[in-house]
């Protein structure tokens, strides 16, 4: 007891490196190390405690998720195991369920929202676009300032470009003379014609090699990022990659995005990632934070529409991530990545064991939607424990929104993971499991600080 009291009296009193008090816990979240050594001190992990302990007024929970100008590998692996992706807020434009989302997320501890915006078809009126986005980021943070939104910008480009103006700021800072002008969707285009009209009429995947593509991928980063938010997804990236020698163009957009984030973002910085299984570097500099990626599930031989993970599947993110110095400048032997339950549309084969990348004939999230609920709750802390277990620098971004390309009973064309309630009718009920395996830094190790004698 008095070691313990000595502990948190010298934490408190401020006799001790807080910084390193933190940093050492979460790392014993992650790692578990019995001992952890700082110079003349010593921290040690001795049991766990339902409380948070106070460092001159700042909790050790609002400490993990501190950062400017650049992030740690330890505040980005405390954001990444606190991950959801929910597919737009403000669905169907209801404010009762926005407030419900927003209660979800507090009440889970969530502080990774990923996909919370999207741009896939251009916007009659982008400028009342990200005028919404700023005001839902703005309510999201209202109720929790430390949480990271994500938008996404895809690997598509379609010709309501044509009707948008291009920024003076964006000529600026790619160095060119500012013209009146509109974007031009052809010369966005690959010019021998891959991918075009891929997602419809009108609606192709472009080039990043040429300038035109760089800069209206900037313009919405940059129109993002004054809107609060501090993450961006760039979808399935070698897509727009095939003309583009050593991935330089697009190392060039992510670094003038960087640059106007150190600048305007809301703490100093974006996060940048994309759909890919090893990641991409530049002269040993990685060019994303961290990689994003399905889940890959496999279905179970003779049981039918049960699934699970795989090491040995076919094009899966496990174990397979590169490393190199990292845009906040710290060393990753591997990237960090997230697995997420996936949509990408229907096969019109449900229930069938078709193969390929289909579980049961469905896309994951269809799959996963038609689960018992149970069952739901079930997989999540089987997939979880699988990859604690099988590669520690993965982690699970928890389904929270996602379209439905089959829709389940009822027409229901969305997953919701909220409780049912008459804010969100069709809720699933996973928000209470979500938040159990997200592991509450309220109730992590606590680490004893002994003062080593001199």
């Amino acid at each position: 007891m008095r070691l313990l009291r000595h502990c948190k009296e010298t934490a408190i009193r401020g006799d001790f490196p807080k910084k390193l008090v933190a940093e050492s816990m979460l790392q014993a979240k992650f790692s578990t190390p019995r001992n952890v050594l700082f110079g003349k001190h010593a921290v040690l992990l001795c049991g766990i405690m339902f409380a948070v302990v106070l460092f001159g007024g700042t909790s050790y929970a609002d400490s993990m998720f501190s950062f400017h100008g650049a992030m740690s590998e330890t505040v980005l692996n405390a954001y990444l195991s606190r991950a959801v992706s929910h597919q737009l807020l403000f669905t169907d434009n209801d404010e009762a369920l926005l407030a419900d989302d927003i209660r979800m997320f507090h009440d889970e501890g969530a502080k990774f929202i990923g996909r919370a915006s999207i741009i896939w078809e251009t916007p009659p009126d982008v400028d009342a676009f990200f005028d919404q986005a700023a005001s839902l980021a703005a309510q999201v943070h209202a109720v929790d300032p430390e949480i990271i939104l994500q938008a996404g910008v895809f690997e598509i480009v379609d010709t309501g470009v044509d009707a948008v103006s291009v920024p003076t700021t964006t000529f600026e800072a790619f160095g060119l003379t500012p013209v009146e002008r509109h974007f031009r969707y052809a010369d966005m285009l690959y010019p021998d014609g891959t991918y075009w009209d891929y997602f419809g009429s009108g609606q192709s995947i472009p080039d990043m090699s040429r300038l035109e593509t760089r800069l209206w991928f900037y313009t919405r980063a940059r129109r993002y990022i004054d809107a609060g938010y501090e993450a961006l997804h760039f979808g399935v990236v070698d897509t727009v990659e095939m003309n583009d020698a050593g991935n330089a163009a697009l190392y060039d957009l992510l670094t003038r995005i960087r640059e106007y984030a150190a600048q305007a973002a809301r703490r100093g910085m974006i996060l940048c990632d994309a759909h890919h299984p090893t990641g991409m570097s530049v002269e040993g500099k990685t060019v994303f934070d961290f990689l994003s990626y399905p889940m890959r599930i496999q279905e179970t031989v003779g049981i039918p529409y049960e699934g699970h993970l795989s090491m040995d599947a076919e094009d899966v993110i496990y174990g397979r991530t590169l490393g190199g110095v990292t845009p906040s400048g710290w060393i990753a032997e591997r990237l960090p990545y997230l697995v997420e339950i996936d949509n990408w549309g229907s096969s019109g084969q449900g229930g069938e064991d078709i193969g390929g990348i289909w579980v049961w004939g469905w896309d994951e999230i269809d799959w996963f939607a038609r689960l018992a609920s149970d069952k739901r709750d079930e997989f999540l802390r089987s997939a979880v424990s699988w990859l604690r277990t099988h590669d520690a620098y993965g982690h699970v971004q928890f389904p929270s929104r996602r379209i439905l390309a089959d829709p389940v009973a009822d027409n229901v064309s969305w997953y919701f993971a909220n409780r049912k309630s008459a804010a969100c009718v069709n809720g699933f009920g996973q928000e209470d499991v979500i938040q159990r395996l997200m592991q509450p830094l309220s109730m992590v190790p606590v680490l004893l600080v002994i003062e080593e004698e001199s």
